[in-house]
């Protein structure tokens, strides 16, 4: 069990035992109610979710942050709240190393600004059709373990929200960078399909079986 008085959230335990933990991000204007059956589709009886509330009212949903000029700001503030969240699941006994980050849209902006920035190492950073926002000196506040983290990311040719190019000029800047980063391409719109499942789920396994070797 997790207790947060942080975000507003939901605790979707694993099917099994386990120390594995993915802390979910949605996207603008949305609210955690359409991962209730995340745990369902991806399909990993060995993960416990914790699904989180964006704490900004937008629309009929939520928004992590605020529009131009104010984005900067505002994902420095999310940030902040994220490791505070992870400082606290510590304490609770979740070890950040088994902590993976999955967003969508706004969602996987915070999540790669997270694995970016945090300075322990996290389980995996799994972004949806997101994108970046690159602070100054990016690079040289990359800590070693930080730069550890494996990632995964999506992206649809048919996104008109986000398009591909821009997405994959910052996957081949963090490649640069040195960060270990599997990049997929789809034929798809600004959306998570079904056919994301298969490729997520055998992504986490990988780095599932990485971290039970060492």
């Amino acid at each position: 069990m997790i207790t947060t008085t942080l975000f507003k959230h939901k605790f979707i335990p694993a099917k099994r035992k386990s120390e594995f933990l993915m802390i979910v991000l949605h996207g603008r204007g949305d609210s955690i109610k359409p991962f209730f059956s995340f745990d369902e589709e991806l399909n990993l009886p060995e993960m416990n979710y914790l699904l989180l509330n964006a704490p900004r009212k937008f629309l009929d949903g939520y928004t992590w942050y605020g529009e131009p000029p104010y984005q900067a700001n505002g994902v420095m503030k999310i940030r902040e709240k994220l490791f505070d969240l992870l400082n606290d699941l510590e304490n609770q006994g979740w070890d950040s190393k088994k902590i993976f980050l999955f967003g969508f849209s706004q969602g996987c902006l915070i999540s790669a600004d997270v694995g970016l920035n945090y300075p322990k190492k996290l389980a995996g950073v799994v972004g949806i059709s997101g994108y970046f926002n690159f602070y100054p000196r990016w690079r040289n506040n990359l800590s070693l373990d930080a730069k550890k983290t494996p990632w995964l990311f999506t992206h649809g040719h048919q996104d008109d929200i986000l398009p591909l190019e821009e997405t994959k000029y910052g996957v081949d800047k963090l490649k640069d960078a040195g960060l270990k980063v599997e990049w997929v391409e789809m034929d798809k719109d600004h959306s998570l399909k079904d056919e994301e499942y298969p490729i997520i789920r055998r992504w986490v396994r990988d780095q599932l079986s990485d971290l039970r070797k060492n």
